[in-house]
């Protein structure tokens, strides 16, 4: 089990990144101690208990295709500190946390890609998030969270614990036309405040991007499954 990225968790209390996330989520400039405040709270926490694993999926076994199945997850103490927060009605650390947490997730996905890249011979070509295709059910989840020896689990809904945990199965090739620039790229809603830019114009490249809609895969990232 690998801790979670340690570049993403060192640049976690790095002012651009935090000025990055106020602007994003339109806090106010008065906003940004306690935006800080809850970061310095979340950090220990994650650098204890955030991790993310990979493994060859089963999948691969039946297709001529590579895929791996991947978990990361915040860790439980994340989960208990926004239960603190709410408890006390400081429902804006809540939200602090979840628009925090939702960001640090969110740069997994790239951090993963980079690890690949430079670890294996391969390259992610395309996500696939459970319950966004007929061939990636939900029904799939526990036996993917196998993979983190019971430090992730999820009840008969498909709700995972830790809250702030993703799962997902990555396609890997050695296709140097394919490559995956991002879990958003692609997507169509333009006005979303989590957009990655990206060439918009090679249609094939798009093709091979995350599936869309993420539906699974955003509402991981973001709490909502």
């Amino acid at each position: 089990m690998a801790d979670f990225f340690t570049d993403l968790l060192d640049g976690f209390l790095n002012p651009s990144f935090l000025e990055k996330v106020r602007d994003k989520f339109h806090y106010e400039a008065t906003q940004s101690s306690e935006l800080q405040a809850v970061a310095e709270q979340m950090l220990p926490l994650m650098r204890e208990e955030a991790f993310w694993e990979r493994n060859i999926s089963s999948l691969q076994k039946s297709s001529g295709t590579e895929y791996e199945d991947v978990v990361m997850s915040l860790g439980a103490g994340i989960d208990s500190l926004q239960d603190h927060y709410s408890s006390q009605g400081m429902l804006s650390r809540s939200y602090m946390l979840e628009v925090l947490a939702s960001e640090l997730l969110l740069q997994g996905y790239g951090a993963y890609n980079r690890y690949v890249e430079k670890n294996t011979d391969r390259h992610v070509a395309r996500y696939h998030f459970l319950g966004s295709e007929d061939s990636f059910p939900l029904s799939m989840l526990p036996r993917l969270l196998d993979i983190s020896d019971g430090r992730i689990i999820c009840n008969e809904g498909y709700c995972m614990l830790p809250k702030k945990s993703v799962a997902f199965v990555a396609e890997l090739t050695q296709d140097e036309k394919v490559h995956c620039e991002g879990v958003c790229v692609g997507c169509n809603r333009r006005q979303c405040p989590n957009r990655i830019a990206g060439n918009h114009s090679d249609q094939s490249l798009l093709a091979r991007m995350a599936d869309l809609p993420l539906t699974y895969g955003y509402g991981r990232i973001f709490g909502k499954i």
